[in-house]
């Protein structure tokens, strides 16, 4: 019994260790195979993301191992344990970090995993540019706003800038004049100067472009990012140049996996898109007579009478102004079929506008590159107007080793604009010359040839409008502009010690320009008929800017605490040189240009500029929650006096993260709370080259009897001349909530010291004036940013940002006993203590006269007449003078707005943008003339309407139609009729876009494929009658003074895109 019983212990003993040495065999056998896994990561619509950064590590052992996504959003990783666990992070900018923790591996390599990323719906892990570095959103201090490539790519335009309206609070962009080719104004936080340039500095790539550059040779497809620093504090790392703000231009780098080739084109058309509507040939007829007829009564009302005949007119002395046109009388008369031409609807058209853009992308953990080119082409919607821009980007970066790379970035263009100046000679001006052509003349002859001089012809002897054809003159006249330039740096990151990183970074950018005009005999000119001498001119320049920097950045954490200090130098030293030349005495048109003449002007211009800079800065954060930077910058700048070279532009900002302290109540919506407040100095130094220095210009002298060459000083010396410099204070804060919405608000309060103005000096000097810094003014405003991302509405995904700021501007001191500054055309702007800068000036008008009682009963200059306007006294005096002029409000707007927003369904996604600003006034002079009356101009339909005439239109509040200007109807050219609020609301961008489904395009072998359709401009809202209501001119002082500026056009597009 006990002998089975002990043979069945140790069969089952023999079983178990059997068992035990399988299964450890088996084990064993499996600890030495390997297995890999294929991944795929892709976005909340199923579409590939490459690029994505996946760490996988061991569960058991912690050992990690990275790589990249490639083209088509796979990874893989091999030679894994089978049977281990493994733990997998996903990061990807712009999207949340996504974990897939404890995946088992089996043996083989039939392992996958599918990863689905969610866009970062608060943006708070978001990377910001903020000047020789980078910071993460939550740990940003300062005043700064974000635009991304995708908001900018769905507007169709040659400038970046123009794609940033209503996209940050506080930043307004004018586009005064919309010609292809022009660059619009960016004005961030308001005016704060009176003389030296309102522009911000634009850094693209880390190289500072100098004022003056051209945006246009930028192009949109190639940037990433746009970071805007608004407030001095965040800028003043760029010392004199950050006073207006810096715009900090990121372009598009390659990323580790397959190479990508992307290919963008779009193509369509464009109209004008203001409402400026003039009269046609019969009520023309109408209002010239009116005013002719009036114009002859009121000189003389006792001898004369409206139905006096044209002899009976000379004989009693008629001004000639006053004699009626005989060849409208079939006008007056109504006689079917006659000359009607719409001079607008000759000079402007349909415009085609398209885009080609390819790039190509990729790299390893090593290396990556991007190569991108463009051609875009964009006919104006005036005649004869137009941009052509061949463009290129290259940017390449690689790690030598792991303390070592380098890099460089090249981006050549080559730009052909054919263009018109906006001017009120209205020689080279289409639209300021249509607004004095009369409907009576045609174009073109019967034959197809141009009309030429028909109206200055006819109206020499009755002195009306003597304007030539503006399309002969559009299509006749050559002036175009070719400009090449290429920019860009090499850099090197040289790294000897954890967390010390040293920079180098060597920058350049050179451009050549070629302006060719020409005017040929057999086309007029304002007051002058064809034909008449040809004349032409040529203007050759070239520019060289080249910068060398030196930055040790040293970043670390010891314990709660985190460091990156930053130290620098830079050096930048630009110089220019342009010869004009310009001749007469053609005698061949075609010879159309500057060596058919035979005599010649010859106008050389040459300067240099050079800037040496230290710079320094601390960032600081205690345990992620208490933030601090200290930041200064020391610029020496040739520009300035020898006593002032050298300025210092110190700030400090502080942020505390409210919602990381223990106290704060563990809200699960509240996602962060941040405080911010800001100090700052920044200057402009946006000035002459040699603006310091006593210059000379040629002077012809008499010695004896003797004529000789010489020259004399046109200005003073002024050692101790220096920079503006603008001292701001900033608070603010940010909230993020609901893992979707973010609100940032700021209030900024600004003062720019040392206003650069001309000043009266004694006369003893020798001189009238002499540039000094005297004065101050003040900029104040509230900003507030709200987005919100992937908020789900059903079936619909809903993206928007909004934004709204306002602006306050005063002058707080002029020069010495300087009270205000009057200037403009007919006096029309103030600039004065307490007021804000170029405050619209003249009469307030409240009514018309309409009989003599009303006249002799009130407050009036000498010479008013039945029909002019009444006059308002402010100074209730009993007359009407200068002092009863008044301010009516100026050119920047006190509100600025955008609305932003995006819906996603499916396949489908339809986008949106708004901007508007309100509180803004304009002096159009083309509207004076429009408007005012003198029946020399052609009227608008709104005058048309609203004028008075005692039988024609007796309830009317225009002034009547007069050729008699009176002194009151000449005070009134700037007054409240003209003064015209200029608020507006613009449906900026409306683009619908379907994206092909990923699992049709994985079968063609494609990674993203999508059409659209895009409007621009579609819609603007506004009480404006003139042409463009963001019209202006270049003089801070006259800000808001136009002349039929060239109109924002009104665009359809369809286009694709596909990445493989």
């Amino acid at each position: 019994m006990q002998t089975n019983k002990l043979k069945k212990t140790l069969k089952r003993l023999n079983c178990f260790i059997t068992f035990v040495l399988l299964n450890i065999f088996a084990l064993n056998v499996m600890a030495q195979q390997t297995a890999s896994i294929k991944g795929t990561v892709v976005d909340e619509k199923g579409a590939t993301l490459p690029g994505v950064s996946v760490l996988m590590m061991d569960a058991a052992t912690d050992k990690t191992e990275n790589t990249v996504t490639d083209a088509k959003g796979i990874f893989v990783f091999n030679n894994l344990k089978a049977g281990s666990r493994y733990d997998f992070t996903f990061t990807y900018i712009g999207y949340e970090k996504k974990t897939s923790p404890g995946f088992l591996i089996n043996p083989g390599t039939n392992n996958s995993i599918l990863i689905r990323m969610e866009s970062s719906s608060s943006g708070l892990n978001d990377v910001v540019v903020v000047g020789y570095g980078s910071q993460k959103k939550t740990k940003i201090t300062g005043a700064i706003s974000q635009v991304k490539s995708e908001e900018l790519n769905k507007y169709s335009g040659s400038n970046f800038a123009q794609q940033l309206a209503g996209k940050a609070a506080g930043v307004v962009i004018n586009d005064a004049s919309a010609q292809p080719g022009t660059d619009p104004q960016i004005v961030i936080r308001g005016i704060g100067t009176l003389t030296a340039g309102v522009s911000p500095l634009v850094v693209v790539d880390g190289f500072p472009l100098s004022e003056g550059s051209s945006l246009n040779t930028v192009n949109p497809q190639d940037i990433e990012t746009i970071d805007i620093l608004k407030d001095p504090a965040s800028a003043a790392i760029y010392g004199s140049r950050a006073a207006n703000g810096v715009i900090l231009i990121t372009t598009k780098s390659g990323k580790s996996g397959k190479n990508t080739v992307s290919f963008d084109f779009y193509t369509g058309a464009q109209r004008r898109s203001d409402g400026v509507d003039l009269v046609d040939g019969y009520q023309f007829a109408q209002l010239n007579t009116e005013a002719r007829d009036w114009g002859y009564v009121s000189r003389n009302p006792s001898t004369r009478n409206v139905a006096d005949d044209y002899a009976t007119r000379v004989a009693k002395g008629a001004n000639k102004r006053d004699l009626r046109l005989n060849y409208i009388q079939p006008y007056l008369n109504n006689q079917p079929g006659l000359t009607n031409t719409d001079w607008l609807d000759e000079i402007f058209r349909t415009a085609p506008i398209s885009s080609y853009n390819v790039a190509v992308s990729g790299g390893n953990d090593k290396s990556k590159y991007y190569f991108s080119g463009n051609y875009f082409d964009q006919d104006g919607v005036v005649v004869e107007t137009g941009l052509k821009r061949y463009s290129m980007s290259f940017k390449f970066d690689t790690n030598i080793s792991k303390s070592f790379d380098i890099g460089v970035n090249i981006n050549p263009s080559y730009n052909m604009q054919k263009f018109f100046q906006n001017d009120a000679s209205r020689s080279s001006d289409a639209i300021g010359a249509a607004l004095i052509m009369y409907p009576f003349f045609p174009a073109k002859n019967a034959d197809g040839s141009l009309a030429i001089s028909q109206q200055i012809i006819a109206n020499t002897a009755e002195d009306g409008a003597l304007g030539e054809n503006p399309v002969a003159i559009m299509e006749k006249t050559k002036f175009n502009k070719n400009l090449f330039r290429t920019f860009g740096n090499a850099y090197m990151n040289f790294k000897p010690v954890d967390g010390l990183t040293f920079k180098s970074l060597i920058g350049g950018d050179y451009s050549s320009n070629f302006v060719d005009f020409f005017t040929p005999s057999t086309v007029g000119e304002y007051r002058t008929a064809a034909p008449k001498p040809a004349r032409a001119s040529e203007t050759k320049g070239s520019v060289i800017n080249y910068l060398w920097e030196n930055t040790l950045t040293y970043e670390k954490t010891i314990g709660k605490h985190d460091f990156n200090i930053l130290a620098g130098t830079t050096f930048q030293k630009e110089s220019g040189n342009s010869t004009v030349v310009s001749g007469t005495g053609i005698p061949d048109n075609n010879i159309d240009n500057i060596a058919g003449a035979s005599s010649f002007a010859v106008v050389p211009v040459a300067y240099v500029w050079t800037q040496l800079s230290y710079l320094a800065r601390l960032q600081y954060a205690y345990a992620n929650k208490y933030l601090f930077s200290a930041a200064i910058r020391r610029d020496g700048s040739s520009r300035f006096g020898q006593d002032a070279k050298w300025g210092n532009f110190p700030s400090l900002t502080a942020g505390w993260i409210v919602n990381r302290e223990d106290f704060f109540p563990q809200a699960s919506w509240i996602d962060l709370l941040k405080l911010r407040a800001t100090y700052g100095k920044a200057g402009n130094n946006q000035i002459g080259n040699y603006s310091s220095y006593a210059l000379a210009n040629p002077l012809n002298y008499v010695s004896g009897a003797t004529l000789l060459p010489g020259f004399a000083a046109v200005n003073p010396t002024n050692s101790g001349l220096s920079w503006e410099t603008k001292t701001s204070y900033n608070f603010g804060f940010d909230l993020g909530f609901l893992k979707a919405l973010n609100l940032s608000a700021n209030y900024y309060s600004m003062v720019t010291s040392d206003l650069l103005l001309q000043v009266p000096v004694p006369a003893q000097s020798g001189y009238d004036s002499a540039l000094q810094n005297v004065g101050r003014a003040s900029n104040k405003g509230v900003e507030l940013e709200l987005s919100g991302a992937n908020l789900k509405l059903g079936p619909l995904t809903w993206n928007f940002g909004a934004n709204i700021a306002t602006n306050k501007n005063k002058v707080l001191e002029l020069g010495p006993g300087q009270n205000q500054i009057v200037t403009g055309s007919n006096s029309a702007f103030r600039t004065k203590v307490g007021g804000p800068i170029a405050e619209l000036y003249g009469y307030n008008v409240t009514g018309v006269y309409k009989n003599q009682g009303e006249i002799d009963n009130s407050p009036h200059v000498t010479g008013t007449l039945l029909g002019d306007y009444i006059v308002q006294d402010v100074d209730h005096d009993g007359k009407i003078t200068p002092d009863d002029r008044m301010g009516f409000g100026t050119y920047a707007p006190k509100i600025t707005y955008g609305f932003n927003s995006s819906f996603a369904y499916k396949s489908f996604e339809l986008s949106f943008s708004i901007n508007g600003i309100s509180g803004r006034k304009i002096y159009d002079n083309g509207l004076v003339n429009m408007e005012s009356g003198e029946g020399f101009s052609m009227p608008d339909q709104y005058y048309f309407e609203n004028r008075y005439h005692p039988v024609n239109n007796p309830s009317g509040f225009l002034a009547q139609s007069n050729t008699n200007y009176s002194a009151n109807r000449l005070n009134t050219n700037a007054s409240s009729v003209f003064f015209q609020k200029a608020d507006y609301i613009r449906l900026r961008n409306v683009q619908l876009t379907y994206n092909f489904s990923s699992s049709l395009l994985s079968r063609m072998k494609v990674s993203r494929a999508s059409v659209y359709i895009t409007g621009n401009n579609l819609l603007t809202i506004t009480s404006f009658r003139g042409f463009n209501p963001d019209a202006t001119s270049d003089n801070v002082l006259t800000s808001g003074y136009s002349y039929s500026n060239y109109p924002v056009a009104r665009s359809f597009v369809a286009g694709f895109n596909l990445t493989f």
